[in-house]
């Protein structure tokens, strides 16, 4: 039979570990300007109260990789309603920057893998031009279809600077 003192110490330490990863995570999330998109990243992922900043790091960029998925799929699923010839061009030219944009964000990862935290940090910055390529391109023809493609955009060009940091940071 196991000791209850023993039992109580370690959901004791459980506890005020979990307590102190939050601390961690508010704390480096301060440093990026945006700590509120930071912190809503990080609790996506429910291994984000046991990392440290790398971690941080690769979730962040996890979340660029999400919103991405989330804009290749509203973009394709609006380019199939008979929008118009000249649209249906302009988001197939979206979906091509925002793979474009997916490849930045894979090799940034790999980038940070190596260690060479520089680079890592110039893909995850490059990769927001792309987005806005597509989006000025859609303001070009007046594109008002789905004002949500523009809000989805802006969350990636918001959370961006936030993985630059934490990536700066590491270094």
């Amino acid at each position: 039979m196991t000791n209850p003192m023993i039992k109580v110490m370690l959901l004791l330490f459980l506890v005020l570990s979990i307590r102190a990863d939050e601390e961690l995570m508010k704390k480096e999330c301060s440093q990026t300007g945006n700590q509120n998109l930071c912190l809503f990243c990080l609790a996506t992922d429910p291994t984000s109260n046991q990392t440290d900043l790398a971690g941080f790091v690769n979730i962040t960029i996890n979340c660029l990789d999400a919103q991405l998925d989330i804009l290749i799929n509203d973009v394709t699923s609006l380019s199939t309603k008979g929008v118009g010839e000249a649209i249906e061009n302009v988001l197939e030219d979206c979906n091509g920057d925002f793979s474009i944009a997916k490849i930045e964000l894979y090799l940034a990862k790999g980038n940070l893998v190596a260690r060479n935290y520089e680079n890592a940090s110039g893909l995850v910055k490059t990769s927001v031009s792309n987005l806005q390529t597509c989006r000025g391109n859609l303001q070009k023809i007046k594109f008002n279809e789905s004002s949500h493609v523009y809000g989805d955009i802006d969350i990636y060009v918001d959370l961006s600077p936030v993985a630059k940091t934490l990536i700066d940071r590491l270094h």
